[in-house]
């Protein structure tokens, strides 16, 4: 089920060069910015409800490393990286997800400027 989310998603909205995009400040970084930032996309859409539950997931060899890559970031190092990421850059993502959704008639609006709330889907259900 998610791989079938990031192929819909890759096609749709471009996230692979769209994640590709956002930078952080860190000068030599060890893990890219695109792993963590899919970590932190799988704990949204798993519903993990914290770093700490998500760290279980990055431990088991092969679950999501066809999604993040084959080094794992730790929670610690997702943490940290959030702090640094650079603003403009999620800001432009942002701005191009709803020029995308406008043109796909997902946002019928004429209004000069829109606000936007973004729901979640439940991809698994216990």
């Amino acid at each position: 089920m998610l791989r079938r989310f990031f192929d819909y998603a890759d096609r749709v909205f471009d996230l692979s060069k769209s994640l590709s995009q956002i930078t952080d400040i860190r000068s030599r970084p060890q893990i890219d910015t695109q792993s963590i930032l899919m970590s932190s996309l799988i704990m949204q859409l798993t519903r993990r409800g914290s770093l700490n539950a998500l760290d279980t997931e990055l431990r088991l060899p092969k679950k999501i490393e066809s999604f993040i890559g084959k080094d794992k970031p730790s929670v610690d190092t997702i943490g940290e990286v959030f702090t640094k990421i650079i603003p403009d850059d999620l800001r432009k993502l942002h701005w191009e997800n709803c020029y995308r959704l406008k043109r796909n008639k997902a946002l019928d609006t004429d209004l000069p400027l829109n606000a936007v709330g973004i729901d979640g889907h439940e991809f698994f259900s216990h």
